[in-house]
């Protein structure tokens, strides 16, 4: 309903990608517009990780909390970690978590580094990584701006098999989901401006 409204159209692709069994799901961050188009690509409910000083948030956090999303402390990096394992463990008994691994969104559409919270989480509960591409919803929703129509395309990458997260540290699997992403965002990226020349 919001892609509608906001005159949106999507496409996805790689949904022959999605596991069968669960999974951590990351993407790049480009716009709020972000979770919408995923979750409107991608038929699985999911659930967030989100700092935990945004669960006292009248209403707004309440309502996080009542549906199981996941909050994090972190008020120093052993909490963090401790945290995330605990959140892994919770993914592993059949929560799909989607995070933004940049953390914040980009102001210019190439990638930011990735920080290494969702790759500790993986490890945790031995989950399967899954990269996923947004490309056009900065376009679509810009920082500070107002809703306008445009063309997005949701990626679904090749899966980090869960054998891969276990063997590898989080540095390491960090580098490699980026490079996937990367990949896919700066093709797709480069049609939708093909698109838009053309239009």
């Amino acid at each position: 309903m919001l892609l509608w409204l906001a005159g949106a159209k999507y496409e996805v692709r790689g949904i022959e990608n999605l596991p069968k069994s669960q999974a951590v799901y990351i993407s790049n961050h480009q716009s709020h517009f972000d979770i919408p188009a995923i979750m409107a690509s991608i038929p699985t409910p999911f659930y967030f990780v989100a700092k935990k000083e945004l669960k006292h948030i009248p209403i707004f956090g309440w309502g996080m909390w009542s549906i199981g999303m996941i909050f994090v402390d972190r008020s120093n990096r052993e909490k963090a970690r401790a945290s995330m394992k605990k959140a892994g463990k919770e993914a592993r008994k059949g929560k799909a978590i989607l995070s933004f691994p940049e953390g914040t969104r980009s102001k210019n559409g190439q990638l930011q580094a990735f920080k290494k919270g969702a790759f500790f989480l993986a490890k945790a509960g031995e989950l399967c990584v899954i990269p996923i591409s947004v490309s056009g919803t900065n376009k679509v929703l810009p920082p500070g701006g107002k809703l306008k129509g445009g063309d997005v395309i949701v990626e679904i990458g090749t899966p980090i098999s869960a054998e891969t997260v276990m063997s590898e540290q989080p540095q390491d699997l960090a580098r490699l989901s980026k490079e996937i992403i990367e990949k896919m965002t700066v093709k797709n990226q480069a049609e939708l401006a093909g698109r838009s020349r053309k239009n």
